[in-house]
């Protein structure tokens, strides 16, 4: 019998089609799963639709009540969702010990199973190490002692049994309360000050951001960051340049759109920011003249 996939996300009804295009390019290579969405304001019709992207599949929905996580004041492109990752520990469903955490901002190129199996080596969190953030300006800023790593918080594999054992989501949660307008990247700086020395490092290729291809973000990249450009098993589209906002660009823009044709939002997503058919179509074109073996 397959091992069932637990993946959790966090979304509001704003990132719901985005979510669905994950979702999609999820169960297209993983199977069975178990999507745990943690959400606020998505309504019984809205939850079908993105169901609809993976209709094999279970779901689990949980709204997010304001006690459960921090206030928050959206600003960038950052809205209240972002925290809903720490309301893993008490409101994932009780037979849930490990769990892949997936942002609504991603594409999945490969199968995710093997993150399930990661050999975490006693550590609460699996992550791949960001490169845009000075990790030793954090540990200064914020006293801590040891090797200055930093993770991105966008896939994570986490163990949540030894999450609830040691209450750390919570512990990150009060640090957010007290600090969080201190916390440039919020519950991302919470949840590294809370594990900070104690998560494993996976391999780049799950995390795969814009910095590791585009040539102004050269110095920010290692050997081994340049290597995951050319075999992504997740492509993460960070910062405030999406890939359904019309103009802007990313290397892998089309990967999303092809996620998103797999679901009943193209339309929407496409009328809702100004996406016209002919900019899509660019977009193939220059992700094909480029990524050709990324097609599949």
């Amino acid at each position: 019998m397959t091992t069932r996939l637990d993946i959790a996300m966090g979304i509001d009804a704003n990132y719901a089609p985005h979510a669905a295009a994950v979702i999609s390019s999820v169960a297209r290579r993983s199977s069975p799963c178990r999507f745990i969405m943690l959400h606020a304001g998505i309504d019984f019709d809205m939850q079908k639709r993105v169901e609809s992207a993976a209709s094999e599949q279970t779901f689990v929905w949980i709204e997010v009540a304001d006690g459960d996580v921090p206030a928050f004041a959206d600003r960038h492109h950052f809205t209240r969702a972002v925290l809903f990752r720490l309301g893993l520990e008490k409101l994932a469903p009780p037979d849930c010990e490990r769990i892949i955490f997936l942002d609504a901002d991603i594409a999945v190129l490969a199968d995710v199973r093997p993150l399930l199996t990661t050999d975490l080596a006693g550590a609460p969190i699996g992550a791949v190490s960001d490169p845009n953030v000075d990790a030793s300006a954090f540990a200064k800023t914020w006293s801590l002692s040891g090797a200055p790593r930093y993770f991105n918080a966008g896939i994570l594999v986490i163990d949540l049994q030894r999450v609830r054992a040691e209450r750390l989501f919570s512990k990150a949660i009060s640090f957010l309360a007290e600090h969080g307008a201190a916390l440039p990247w919020n519950d991302q700086d919470a949840l590294n000050w809370a594990c900070w020395g104690r998560w494993k490092e996976i391999s780049s290729v799950w995390n795969v951001q814009r910095t590791a291809a585009i040539e102004s973000a050269k110095r920010l990249r290692n050997a081994e960051m340049r290597g995951a450009a050319y075999k992504p098993k997740i492509i993460h589209y960070t910062g405030a340049e999406k890939p359904w906002i019309a103009g802007a660009y990313h290397p892998w823009s089309w990967l999303y759109w092809r996620s998103l044709a797999r679901t009943p939002f193209t339309s929407d997503v496409a009328a809702k920011h100004g996406v016209m058919p002919t900019e899509r179509a660019k977009l193939f074109a220059r992700f094909v003249r480029r990524w050709p073996w990324l097609g599949a």
